[in-house]
């Protein structure tokens, strides 16, 4: 499968990286406006065509689908492009910052019969596969706790982290982390209480309590402006079960009350973003328009989620 990448920064360069362990797909071109033809992977994979205009990318007949990995307030206006030429795209996460932009893309996902997919790698890999199958191992699930903290205040200040209309923690990381709690738990919510620092209208962190109407409680952390260990522990009535680095699980601890531990293993193949690229490809065969690992609706979840935290 031919895949065209739009935005070619340090997740697209990632992407190239996981495509090759994929069964069939490969990078067959690239847009950007900004990448050389001295650039190393150019160099090495002269074949790779380069486009420095968005438009003639989905204009070339040969690109099977297209991978958006530009900057965040920019994914919305090539989603509903690409869904306009029929041309699959898998966008990177976030995959837009409203939930009622989600609508405006299902509308488009409904009028062209074409799939569109956020990728949220956490929900495409084994690991977070076995995980959800383990949690009826520790019987009601009483609360849930997951971060996603980084340091990042050394970059440039142009950076788009700082960009009032798509930076901050929240909308960077929180995909992740309301990601993995509303996946693992899927009830209603009750209420949710949050503590924020915002600086000049960017959010550098945020620490939310979710509150479900069956009871279970979790908790969202994240930041841009403080390192922490990454983790989740989910704490249910017959054990708990720890998953360092839970955005890419590759080994988690079951821990019982009666004292007994099992930890499980699953390693990637290729690299953590592989196997969403190998389900994208999938389903673009299979003639779907919505994965069924992560749904738009899953995304839209996510958002409103996160607008609730913002407010």
């Amino acid at each position: 499968m031919n895949f065209g990448i739009i935005g070619f920064g340090k997740i697209a360069r990632k992407f190239v990286q996981a495509i090759e362990a994929t069964e069939e797909g490969k990078i067959y071109a690239i847009s950007s406006r900004s990448v050389s033809m001295d650039d190393p992977y150019l160099k090495e994979h002269p074949e790779v065509k380069v486009y420095k205009d968005y438009e003639e990318l989905l204009n070339d007949p040969q690109v099977d689908a297209v991978y958006i990995a530009l900057t965040h307030k920019f994914h919305k206006e090539w989603i509903l492009r690409s869904l306009e030429h029929h041309v699959p795209v898998l966008s990177e996460k976030p995959l837009v910052l409203t939930s009622t932009d989600v609508d405006e893309i299902q509308e488009k996902v409904k009028k062209t019969n074409t799939l569109c997919t956020e990728a949220l790698k956490t929900k495409f890999n084994t690991g977070y596969d076995h995980l959800k199958e383990d949690l009826k191992k520790i019987g009601n699930i009483q609360t849930i706790y997951a971060n996603f903290c980084s340091d990042s205040l050394g970059l440039p200040k142009t950076s788009f982290l700082f960009d009032k209309e798509q930076g901050g923690a929240l909308n960077d990381i929180g995909s992740y982390v309301l990601g993995f709690i509303l996946g693992i738990h899927e009830e209603e919510i009750d209420k949710i209480e949050t503590e924020r620092k915002d600086i000049e209208g960017i959010n550098y962190y945020f620490r939310s309590k979710i509150y479900f109407k069956d009871g279970c409680i979790a908790t969202a952390e994240g930041a841009i402006d403080r390192e922490m260990d990454r983790y989740a522990k989910i704490v249910g009535t017959k054990g708990e079960i720890m998953i360092p680095n839970y955005n890419k699980i590759i080994d988690y601890t079951i821990h019982w009350n009666n004292g007994t531990t099992e930890t499980k293993s699953y390693s990637f193949k290729g690299n953590d973003m592989t196997m969403q690229i190998q389900n994208f490809m999938e389903d673009v065969e299979n003639g779907k328009v919505q994965s069924e690992k992560h749904c738009l609706e899953d995304t839209k979840k996510i958002l409103e989620v996160s607008e609730m935290i913002s407010a």
